[in-house]
């Protein structure tokens, strides 16, 4: 592997978060970063990184956040009237969180349980009215056209307008609009934004979170619908990863689960270790 690569980003939920040790250990062998692709959560990590700014800043201002809306991000996951079957489910996977705590039991009449007013002031804080031009380092954020479902990148413009976007999960957030189109996160589609990655970006580097074991017996009709969909996902991240230069999997972060924001900063130190340790053989050292 050279010493200069795209890198690609996964993780979903607060997972995504874990990518700041994947930077810093990129960072510990001189390995050079010429262009970032992300979405969802490692969005931000990818901005702040590209700003040249402080990841501590960026940990410690989520995890405050996090903390402060618990009962509003987290407080639908006490999930009251739930068997603890359908609990264990949902802290699992953020696909069945999503269908069976937002679309099913409280977005029948609105666009998204959450607006954006929770999350504007954090932005806002992290990254002001910076725009892409401001980045030291070139970023590409995946998104999907909410009207024609087409994957959209987006590498100009506000940063905050194009976070968002890329965090906007459906159902979640209400989409954003940009650039005369209503774009949503593609991490849904697939968590590894793969299908960004153009010739002109090689090497590639993709840094990819293992999925946790599939719950052996779906039962409900949600369950199921969820379970094809987390298959779905991981047979076209299983495809697209074919045609990638280098990947290191964070297997050390394969039972963290997607909300579990108490738990960030062991998630970058494991995702750190994970990628010092891969990065050995990669560089041949």
């Amino acid at each position: 592997m050279g010493n200069e690569v795209t890198l690609v980003l996964g993780g979903i939920g607060v997972k995504g978060i874990a990518n700041i040790g994947v930077f810093e250990a990129l960072s510990n062998h001189d390995v050079k970063v010429k262009k970032i692709i992300a979405a969802g959560t490692s969005a931000m990590v990818a901005v702040q990184y590209a700003l040249r700014k402080r990841p501590e800043e960026l940990i410690g201002l989520l995890v405050n956040f996090f903390e402060n809306n618990h009962r509003f991000l987290w407080g639908l996951e006490q999930m009251s009237g739930l068997f603890q079957t359908r609990k264990r489910r949902i802290v699992d996977s953020i696909d069945y969180f999503l269908r069976e705590r937002l679309y099913c039991r409280a977005n029948f009449s609105r666009m998204s349980v959450l607006s954006w007013d929770m999350v504007d002031p954090l932005l806002f804080e992290l990254f002001g009215n910076k725009t892409f031009a401001d980045l030291e380092i070139p970023v590409a954020l995946s998104t999907i056209d909410v009207n024609n479902k087409n994957l959209v990148l987006i590498e100009s413009g506000k940063l905050i307008d194009a976070i968002k976007a890329s965090i906007a999960y459906s159902g979640l957030f209400p989409p954003v609009h940009f650039d005369d189109r209503e774009l949503e996160s593609s991490t849904p589609y697939c968590e590894l934004p793969l299908h960004a990655v153009g010739k002109e970006d090689t090497p590639v580097l993709a840094i990819d979170f293992p999925s946790a074991h599939l719950h052996p017996y779906p039962r409900t009709l949600l369950e199921i619908i969820s379970r094809v969909s987390e298959i779905r996902n991981q047979a076209i991240k299983t495809r697209l990863l074919i045609d990638i230069d280098y990947v290191i999997k964070l297997e050390n972060l394969r039972l963290y689960r997607w909300g579990n924001y108490r738990r960030i900063p062991g998630m970058i130190r494991r995702a750190k270790e994970d990628t010092l340790r891969q990065l050995v053989t990669l560089l041949d050292l």
